[in-house]
């Protein structure tokens, strides 16, 4: 048999590897805050509580959370830190008991003031119970004004905007608006690429998914 060199020890060494961190290729960074739990609210089935592994503020209503996580999902309509480490959520309809659902990325409201880092993503189910749901009185336009390439509609409470994109949920003669925005807390002011004069009509053909509030629907009128 022919005499081999011996090989030398380094060859055999393994060269560091990232998977040597439990968690690569999960999308996971401890160095991000993570979500513990999601809960019903015992005392409003349409609640939820969000529990964090680490003290996070609350900057706004953009979160990424998606409840149930099959079928249509729930819109936000308010949501609190009630403690450093808790969030209430409040949704626009009763969450099913143990709803699945889901924390996806992109933008986000939550974060922890230390770094500035969002939650991870999680999915899970919700746990404990709902408690006995309430559905809330709908918001109801109580003035509409046109105001040239453009209208106004006041509600009768204040109007929470998620998005200046709206769609063919509300209709203007007819046509989508192309730009909407809060005028006042009560008060939602479109801009139209059709000329809006009184007599006008003005449509509420759906729940608009860029409006947290809940709105009453169908329902329309004409401007004055």
């Amino acid at each position: 048999m022919p005499n081999r060199a011996p090989i030398a020890p380094a060859l055999f060494r393994r060269k560091g590897s990232a998977h040597a961190d439990p968690f690569y290729g999960y999308g996971y960074n401890p160095a991000w805050p993570s979500i513990l739990s999601v809960a019903h609210d015992e005392e409003d089935g349409g609640s939820l509580f969000i529990i964090l592994d680490r003290p996070c503020v609350l900057a706004g209503l953009t979160l990424p959370l998606i409840v149930p996580e099959s079928g249509t999902p729930l819109t936000i309509v308010a949501a609190e830190m009630v403690l450093p480490v808790k969030l209430r959520v409040t949704l626009s309809d009763a969450v099913p008991l143990h709803a699945a659902w889901r924390w996806s990325g992109g933008s986000c409201s939550l974060y922890d003031p230390i770094t500035g880092n969002f939650p991870n993503a999680g999915a899970g189910d919700c746990a404990d119970f709902p408690g006995p749901y309430t559905p809330p009185v709908p918001a109801t336009v109580i003035a509409a004004t046109a105001t040239g390439f453009g209208g106004t509609l006041q509600f009768d409470r204040p109007i929470t905007l998620l998005s200046t994109a709206p769609d063919d949920a509300v209709l203007f003669d007819g046509i989508a608006p192309m730009a909407v925005a809060n005028y006042a807390p009560d008060t939602l002011g479109f801009e139209c690429s059709n000329f809006l004069a009184p007599g006008a009509s003005w449509q509420i053909v759906r729940q608009p998914a860029w409006v947290a509030t809940i709105v009453a629907q169908p329902v329309d009128g004409t401007f004055a």
